[in-house]
């Protein structure tokens, strides 16, 4: 474990000052910006609307996120990371190194891990904050009291989950490709495969880029079917890359 954790470290200090560090905030805050303008600019048309504002501004976001920005912004991460190794040619001193080699490819499981995690609760409290915000700027945009952390963070995490399959593919795949171009190949192709499955119930389901926005579908036990799936997912996929990474041959 303490192994794990050096080579943790020493990939995190490797971000300094790189685009993948920023875009854990650049990504939602693009979403978040998009969102405030909208309000800002909209008041009466929101203003006259029947349905809660914070459920509206909690669906808007959500959405935007899970459908579109989460998996591209998943397929560049990843793609960022790799080329840190693919573009100066380090994997021969890399995996010369006195480290399992387990221990590297589940380091640079984690990061993007964590990376979704943080823009996540970032997009979180980002919209909180526009809410608090634009009644305060615009009074008859009526945000009420309490705030609805719970619903906005409980959403977050499901999010963050249902996307654990969509990021160990991504990280297999852009470890795998040495190239950036066709790393994120992969991931805008299948990103707009999403767009025409994400209302499929037969295929939809099972494809893994669907599965944040499957969340956003209300019919009962489709939750947790979404996060069982992503889940036993990711795993079987991580396992099978630990496996095959183990085993490559670096040239």
């Amino acid at each position: 474990m303490s192994i794990f954790l050096r080579t943790l470290l020493a990939e995190l200090l490797k971000l300094r000052r790189t685009l993948a560090f920023w875009l854990v905030f650049l990504a939602p805050g693009l979403i978040l910006a998009l969102e405030f303008l909208m309000f800002h600019e909209r008041v009466d048309f929101f203003a006259n609307k029947h349905q809660p504002l914070w459920d509206i501004l909690h669906r808007n976001s959500f959405s935007l996120w899970g459908v579109l920005m989460l998996p591209l912004y998943v397929t560049l991460q990843t793609a960022l990371l790799a080329g840190l190794e693919h573009t100066e040619d380090r994997w021969r001193s890399l995996l010369a190194m006195p480290v399992p080699r387990w221990a590297i490819y589940w380091s640079k499981l984690v990061i993007p891990c964590l990376m979704v995690v943080i823009s996540s609760l970032f997009l979180t409290g980002g919209a909180l904050l526009n809410g608090v915000v634009l009644r305060s700027i615009q009074p008859r945009l009526l945000f009420p009291d309490p705030i609805p952390w719970d619903l906005f963070l409980r959403d977050a995490w499901l999010t963050i989950v249902a996307s654990l399959l969509i990021v160990t593919i991504h990280h297999f795949v852009s470890l795998r490709l040495r190239t950036f171009a066709a790393s994120t190949g992969v991931g805008v192709c299948a990103t707009i495969i999403s767009f025409i499955l994400v209302n499929s119930d037969k295929y939809g389901r099972l494809w893994p880029w669907c599965l944040p926005a499957r969340l956003l579908v209300t019919k009962p036990g489709i939750t947790h079917d979404v996060l069982v799936y992503s889940v036993v997912g990711a795993l079987v996929v991580s396992l099978a890359g630990t496996w095959e990474f183990s085993r490559r041959e670096i040239r």
